[in-house]
């Protein structure tokens, strides 16, 4: 059975891609720590508590398993706060993010999926929104964007 990481899978998104994952035959693994994901959305799959910046609790969390891929639903993806707090969101979104990848590459994980912010997109003019839909971001993250 193919194993797969669910890094924020106890938040809304990342919980409806473990069931959908579970429900496809896959072995889940989900990690998260729960700052904004609830423990009563992990209905499927093992929960693991722990944060992206302990580096060794994911080196442990990898010998003991064998996963296939990684999906990343843990970024932080208010953009009023990102602003106002720039240094969170560089931690979290990119330093973070880099000990889960530096952690891949040592387990020999290939296959990664990092879910992205909308905000890029603005107000849709359809949905669900693909990647033709035009990119006309929001005022504030336009800002962000200079």
């Amino acid at each position: 059975m193919k194993e797969v990481l669910v890094v924020g899978g106890a938040g809304y998104i990342g919980s409806h891609m473990v069931k959908m994952l579970a429900k496809s035959g896959f072995e889940v693994t989900v990690f998260d720590n729960l700052s904004t994901g609830y423990k009563s959305l992990v209905k499927y799959g093992k929960l693991v508590v722990g944060d992206l910046a302990d580096k060794p609790l994911l080196e442990k969390l990898f010998s003991e398993h064998d996963f296939q891929s990684v999906i990343d639903f843990a970024a932080f993806s208010l953009v009023g706060e990102s602003v106002s707090e720039p240094a969170k969101y560089y931690r979290n979104n990119v330093a973070n993010t880099l000990n889960l990848l530096d952690v891949m590459v040592q387990y020999k994980v290939m296959h990664f999926v990092f879910s992205s912010t909308a905000a890029t997109y603005g107000n849709p003019v359809y949905t669900p929104i693909d990647e033709q839909h035009q990119q006309v971001p929001i005022a504030i993250f336009k800002q962000l964007l200079k």
